[in-house]
């Protein structure tokens, strides 16, 4: 299944069906060693990740990209706010767009788990010149989604 989009009024809908279960595909978003593996944009290199699985527990995750012009860090803070395994987990950005929510809801299907994505309080800026946040945030959230099914589902087959 391909990952679906929709953004409105400064909230972004991310959703997708993975070919796991739904403990598989929690877990890939709670275990370092797994997030690693998917979490960034397409131009991410590596992740270092600091999850306390509670609410108010750290969800931190810093990559590192690769553009034309280089290697740069982009620093990821934010605090767990929901957790429900395996169904539910959201936190908020401690970043300097500290009213951001990010809302991950994980429900077990026939097929597989559906993992829906709702990024609130996008804000209505630009950045990096004259590239819209949301732009970047949805492209970010594309490519992770897209990585997260080859872990899930290459885990899931073995």
């Amino acid at each position: 299944m391909k990952t679906e989009i929709e953004f409105s009024h400064g909230n972004l809908v991310v959703t997708r069906i993975y070919q796991a279960s739904i403990d598989e595909v929690f877990e890939a978003w709670i275990i370092t060693s797994k997030v690693k593996q998917w979490w960034g944009c397409a131009e991410c290199t590596d992740v270092r990740s600091e999850v306390e699985p509670e609410v108010g527990g750290k969800y931190n995750h810093h990559m590192t990209i690769e553009t034309d012009q280089g290697s740069h860090d982009v620093p990821g803070f934010a605090t767990l706010i929901e957790y429900d395994p395996p169904h539910l987990l959201a936190y908020t950005s401690n970043d300097k767009n500290d009213n951001m929510v990010i809302r991950v809801e994980f429900t077990q299907l026939e097929t597989g788990t559906k993992v829906r994505l709702t990024h609130s309080n996008i804000p209505d800026m630009k950045v990096e010149g004259d590239v819209e946040l949301r732009v970047i945030i949805q492209g970010g959230w594309t490519a992770a989604f897209g990585k997260l099914a080859d872990v899930v589902e290459k885990s899931s087959a073995a």
